[in-house]
């Protein structure tokens, strides 16, 4: 009677490991697929925050050239009337 207890006793036992092996793989792959999806957002984070700064440089240049843009004509109109002033402003014209 003394084997088949240790025998019971011994299935119990492995029965017992097996469920806690389980128990381990299955919150193994919880974890791993909880990181995965950190990694998953992160990248995606990272790819937002790209397509964001390709945006805000774009609107940067384009800001850049439209004022380069300005100025030029500004300069431009200020050359022209200095030409249709003969050359002198009116401040600095002597008497």
């Amino acid at each position: 009677m003394a084997p088949n207890v240790s025998l019971q006793r011994w299935k119990r036992d492995i029965e017992k490991l097996r469920k806690q092996l389980l128990k381990q793989e299955k919150q193994q792959k919880k974890q791993q697929e909880k990181e995965q999806k950190k990694q998953h957002e992160r990248e995606r984070k990272k790819q937002q925050n790209k397509e964001r700064l390709a945006l805000l440089v774009k609107a940067r240049c384009k800001r850049y050239y439209e004022n380069k843009k300005q100025k030029k004509m500004a300069a431009e109109a200020t050359a022209a009337n200095l030409q249709l002033n003969g050359g002198n402003s009116g401040q600095f014209s002597i008497y």
